[in-house]
């Protein structure tokens, strides 16, 4: 027998045995992140036969998309006992989370899975990349001045740093401080560093992790000025171990020893197209129609506004790809090939009003 439903509080140590199999993180981490970050009221789990076998986990948070507010939430720790995959079980749980949150009036759902197209098929599209920093060997290097390691009684001294960032890009999280705090501490239980640049005022701060052979920049937040500075004084102290940095797509940031590459990383989901288009604050008189085959909801003719209309549509558009436009990641004329078009004059209209964006997804749960 096979029971799809809302976790409850009573499954947090279901779902971190199940995290802690399929995803391996130290004991230190997921007893923090199951007494801190665990939202049963918005996660789903699966039962086979008794047998906890799969789950999914959201948590709310605000994410910021063109410059706007929106009731959103960030997915994660979806996955499946390694007994009981291949049995399209991820198929059930998904689809019933996202007409949850859409329940629920949440607009849209983050997430950053390891592996992209594994959520195409759910209408989970890319709407942002990352830079990736890599390097086999960090060699010796010197020491900078006004780099100074960030205690955590000083975390708080880099919220504005963080907030100023996230005003930059659409589809990143726009945290209140007892969130960026609980970020902090999220890094710190699993033993992560801060660094930061400007001792009463942080322009730039990176979380890290140091262990015997690589050093791992997990968040790197400020202008590139100052975050060069940072991770050189970083590199200083980690000569011989191999790199990563995660950085913004468009970061100038380099390093003569270091590779770069950008990479799209972060996708979204669109759980309530009413909700997300009313945040926006969008105004247009063409209207559109949307397809949506896992939140039904979604479904039917809209206008930039949110509101419903019986007006011609003049052009449909899959709600996967809908979302890349929304969100900034991708214009509208880059998706002509998903649309049916049946007025050129009103698909440019909204077109011009939904102009690309810097994109970036910083978080990963």
């Amino acid at each position: 027998m096979i029971e799809v439903r809302n976790a409850v509080w009573e499954d947090r140590q279901d779902f971190s045995d199940l995290w802690q199999l399929c995803f391996g993180d130290s004991d230190a981490f997921c007893h923090w992140f199951f007494h801190h970050r665990f939202e049963p009221s918005l996660s789903v789990c699966l039962k086979a036969d008794d047998v906890f076998a799969a789950c999914m986990q959201a948590f709310p948070y605000t994410i910021g998309i063109r410059g706007k507010a929106v009731k959103g939430a960030m997915l994660c720790g979806v996955c499946t006992h390694p007994d009981h995959r291949k049995k399209g079980y991820m198929g059930r749980i998904f689809p019933y989370d996202m007409q949850l949150l859409q329940q629920k009036g949440y607009g849209v759902a983050v997430h950053t899975p390891a592996v992209l197209p594994s959520y195409f098929s759910f209408g989970h599209y890319p709407v942002a990349d990352t830079c990736y920093l890599t390097a086999e060997k960090i060699p010796e290097m010197k020491a900078v001045e006004g780099v100074y390691t960030l205690q955590p009684e000083e975390y708080a001294k880099a919220f504005p740093c963080y907030t100023d960032f996230a005003k930059k890009y659409s589809g990143i999280i726009y945290r209140t401080e007892a969130d960026f705090l609980r970020k902090c501490a999220d890094y710190n239980a699993d033993g992560g560093k801060c660094m930061a640049y400007g001792k009463d005022d942080v322009e730039a701060y990176v979380f890290y992790y140091q262990t015997e052979t690589e050093l791992i920049c997990v968040e790197a937040v400020g202008n590139d000025e100052a975050l060069q500075k940072v991770l050189t004084g970083i590199f200083a102290e980690c000569e011989g171990l191999s790199l990563s940095v995660k950085l913004a797509p468009e970061s100038t940031i380099s390093f003569d020893f270091a590779n770069k590459e950008v990479k799209q990383k972060g996708v979204m989901g669109l759980t309530n197209l009413q909700v997300l288009l009313k945040a926006l604050e969008l105004h247009g008189e063409a209207a559109f129609a949307v397809e949506d085959h896992v939140v039904p909801e979604n479904n039917g003719c809209f206008l930039l506004n949110g509101e419903k209309t019986e007006k011609i549509p003049a052009f449909s558009i899959p709600a996967g790809r809908l979302l890349q436009v929304l969100v900034g990641y991708t214009d509208l004329e880059s998706q002509r090939p998903y649309a049916h078009i049946y007025d050129e004059a009103g698909f440019q209209e909204i077109n011009e009003k939904l102009p690309k964006c810097n994109c970036y997804i910083i978080d990963e749960y």
